[in-house]
């Protein structure tokens, strides 16, 4: 068990358990999807809505896991952006509103590039690459994809900017709790 300066990390954190809670998630929205009959008429279709949607699922679960397991080491900024990035991709879907981005390029660039955790990069890249090739070479989609692409990338790449000059610039403002600890000590002993 990985033990970190918090404490031991909790069952739901283990990179196994992580990979069936985002399975057994995808394998929910399948079901769910399967309710209405367009869907179910192409299930078998690559192209479809079904295998569209639900590969997407496994890494966006794995992702949303990691992400509340490292709530509070993240800064209001790197919120934000997810929430942003996930609005936008939803957007997409069930508004239309969003146009020359595709939600499902810029959700995964983004997981791939900002995530720590294995899972989420491996299942991102799989996935990415599903998408990509349905985008290309089935819909000849070539502007959705590539603008979602380097949006995601450059959206990840400015949180971890951002986050990296907060962390250097909080270290240097706050004291050192091992001065404070070894001054009361220095204190008592006199």
């Amino acid at each position: 068990m990985d033990q970190s300066r918090i404490g031991p990390q909790l069952a739901i954190f283990q990179p196994g358990f992580v990979l069936i809670c985002s399975v057994t998630g995808a394998a929910l929205v399948g079901v769910y999807l399967c309710r209405y009959e367009h869907v179910r008429q192409n299930v078998l279709d690559p192209g479809g809505t079904f295998w569209y949607f639900v590969p997407l699922m496994v890494p966006c679960f794995a992702f949303m896991i990691e992400r509340v397991q490292h709530v509070r080491q993240a800064n209001f900024f790197q919120h934000g952006v997810d929430f942003l990035v996930f609005g936008l991709a939803v957007g997409r879907v069930t508004g239309g509103d969003v146009r020359y981005v595709s939600g499902h390029t810029l959700l995964l660039s983004y997981m791939l590039v900002s995530s720590r955790s294995n899972i989420v990069r491996s299942a991102s890249i799989l996935v990415l690459g599903q998408t990509l090739f349905l985008k290309y070479y089935v819909w000849g989609d070539f502007v959705t994809s590539n603008v979602g692409v380097v949006l995601g990338c450059a959206l990840a790449l400015l949180v971890w900017l951002v986050s990296r000059r907060g962390r250097g610039r909080s270290s240097c403002e706050r004291p050192s709790f091992s001065i404070t600890s070894d001054s009361r000590r220095r204190q008592r002993t006199r």
